[in-house]
């Protein structure tokens, strides 16, 4: 190679691509680092923890059984075990009937491989979370990535470069990378079914011959399948990619969709074929979703249920469609307008009085309108107590999904308004670009600068909950109001606070004896007036019994309580195990 080749090389040919890449890389790296230093936070949702604790049952070779036992899942589980076997079901090891397979496999994987030290040590850190705070960071960048690929096609270069730039500096997306949820994981398949679809498109329009189309229809297909197995509600997606495969492949539209179909109903054929012969539901607890919320299951109340047919009964369709209407108000106020977390969507929506010349750019806007519209219905219809725990951060956030393609049609119709300013300099454009990114980045820096300390009252403590837990033997139950962290952090099988202290306590009582109740902030800290003293029959109000008297109700099987967790929290046991050697675990 000459000298004039080498220096081509590096300054314009394969050489300077890949020191773009790798600066590309450099600069992502740093700021999952600077992130991770300045605002990283624990896992804060009940869920996570829930798909954690499922993970390391499966990287520990117990199957896809949880440590977090619902109600509900007991309930289903014995209306269909056999003939004289309902009564043993709730003491064999629970199978999950809550959390699709897909996400929990991966982390499972993640925990065979890396060296996961389960000990917590400090109030607010742990290790594991650390590891799959990273993991989803990887998978971000996957995305980033992906993103790229599909601006480049749809677009051009410059397009790509500032989609990628600005979804990386969304503060949204960081959060979700420390969330512990399936969120990133489920955009990166996302954005592989979008990538196959546009070069379906691109194969279709210049009428090429051979599998390919075929492959990647099937591959469209198999991605929304892996969604499916990621989030139960994802599986609404088959219709506007079937419909898109459909619209650009009219040659083969039959084949192509039937191609789709079938590596659809093939790869979630056998999970629900799973669920029906545990549950009798394709989807388990998730298949009574859109109850959740709406009167009389308020809260977490059907999780909870030893019977949800009594609260069936008392419920009417007017309930489920209020509950619609309220949280589609909701969402068409707040979450529609910020989608993504910047001001890049809002360009979006202007970008829609543009018409495109080229019409698979019209074709893909479509598409994206028309899953916009459809998981707007989904995610109102299917929001649950998770949502109003979490409002932002959450899986039912649906929406957030397709927050990256927004991000590509709204950049478009930036450059479009740049380009009819007709700046004279490149300095100038690339001054008005800057400060694009800047106000797009404003809420991560913001976040970063302020930071994230830990919150002083939170009932979410790695080391308090593992404290508690290990009071109990392996073998033994206990009832918790946070049941999802007593199984991440403590390894301890828990169950999920039965509704009352009377009729559902004993009711739980007599299928899997309770050994200890844990109460903490989440009940201790309830509205005094209407959620402890005006309803006799909480938990809050029994707190407030056991404080006010000192001593729990006459009656009640657990009299043992330790001083050093009240006022905060309160654990009831069947004997002072605090006094007691610590169990072999």
């Amino acid at each position: 190679m000459t000298l004039q080749e080498w220096i081509y090389h590096w300054e314009e040919g394969t050489g300077a691509k890949l020191l773009k890449v790798a600066a590309a890389i450099l600069a992502f790296v740093a700021l999952a680092a600077l992130f991770d230093a300045l605002a990283y936070e624990s896992f804060s949702s009940e869920e996570a923890m829930e798909t954690a604790q499922l993970a390391r049952n499966l990287a520990r070779g117990n199957g896809y059984t949880t440590q977090s036992i619902r109600p509900l899942s007991i309930y289903l589980l014995r209306q269909q075990a056999p003939p004289g076997q309902a009564a043993g079901v709730p003491l064999q090891p629970m199978p999950d009937l809550s959390t699709p397979p897909a996400y929990p496999v991966l982390l499972a994987g993640l925990m065979a491989v890396l060296p996961f030290n389960f000990a917590a040590s400090q109030f607010w850190y742990f290790a594991p979370e650390r590891w799959i705070a990273v993991f989803n960071q990887v998978l971000f960048f996957v995305a980033v990535l992906l993103l790229f690929c599909i601006a480049r096609r749809l677009f051009d270069l410059r397009v790509a470069w500032l989609s990628a730039v600005l979804f990386t500096v969304s503060n949204l997306f960081w959060k979700f990378t420390v969330s512990g949820l399936s969120t990133l994981w489920l955009m990166v398949v996302f954005l592989a079914a979008v990538l196959c679809l546009v070069r379906l498109q691109e194969r279709e329009q210049a009428r090429r011959a051979g599998f390919g189309s075929a492959a990647l229809a099937a591959l469209a297909g198999v991605g929304v399948g892996v969604g499916a197995l990621s989030r139960y509600a994802f599986i609404w997606m088959i219709i506007p990619v079937l419909l898109f495969i459909g619209w650009v492949a009219p040659r083969g539209r039959a084949r192509l969709c039937a191609v789709a179909g079938a590596a659809f109903l093939l790869l979630l054929g056998p999970w629900i074929a799973r669920n029906l012969v545990l549950s009798g539901t394709c989807f388990g607890t998730a298949s009574y979703a859109i109850l959740g919320e709406a009167h009389p299951f308020e809260e977490d109340t059907l999780e909870r249920s030893f019977d949800p047919q009594s609260g069936l009964r008392r419920m009417g369709p007017l309930d489920v469609v209020d509950k619609f209407v309220s949280n589609a108000r909701e969402m068409w106020l707040n979450e529609l307008p910020r989608l993504g977390g910047n001001w890049v969507s809002a360009f979006f929506l202007a970008g829609l009085l543009m018409p495109f010349r080229n019409p698979a750019l019209g074709r893909m806007r479509i598409f994206l309108l028309c899953s916009m519209a459809l998981l707007f219905v989904v995610q109102a219809a299917g929001q649950t107590h998770l949502s109003s725990d979490s409002p932002e951060i959450n899986s039912e956030n649906l929406l957030v999904l397709l927050a990256p393609l927004v991000f590509v049609y709204g950049v478009a119709f930036f450059y479009t308004l740049l380009d009819q300013l007709q700046l004279g300099t490149a300095e100038a454009r690339g001054a008005v670009v800057a400060l694009f990114v800047l106000v797009a980045s404003a809420p991560l820096v913001m976040s970063l600068l302020v930071g994230h300390p830990p919150a002083p009252h939170t009932p979410y403590s790695p080391l308090g909950i593992q404290r508690v837990a290990q009071f109990m033997r392996p073998q033994e139950f206990m009832v918790s109001d946070i049941p999802a962290a007593v199984a991440w952090y403590g390894d301890r099988q828990c169950g999920w606070l039965p509704l009352d202290d009377e009729r559902e306590f004993y009711q739980f009582n007599s299928l899997k004896p309770i050994k200890a109740v844990y109460l903490t902030q989440r009940t201790t800290n309830s509205r005094f007036l209407s959620q402890m003293m005006l309803n006799p029959k909480s938990w809050g109000h029994f707190v407030v019994e056991c404080e006010g008297h000192g001593e729990v109700p006459t009656g009640f099987p657990l009299t043992n309580a330790p001083l050093f967790l009240l006022p905060d929290q309160m654990l009831l046991s069947d004997q002072a195990r605090w006094r007691m050697p610590p169990p072999n675990p």
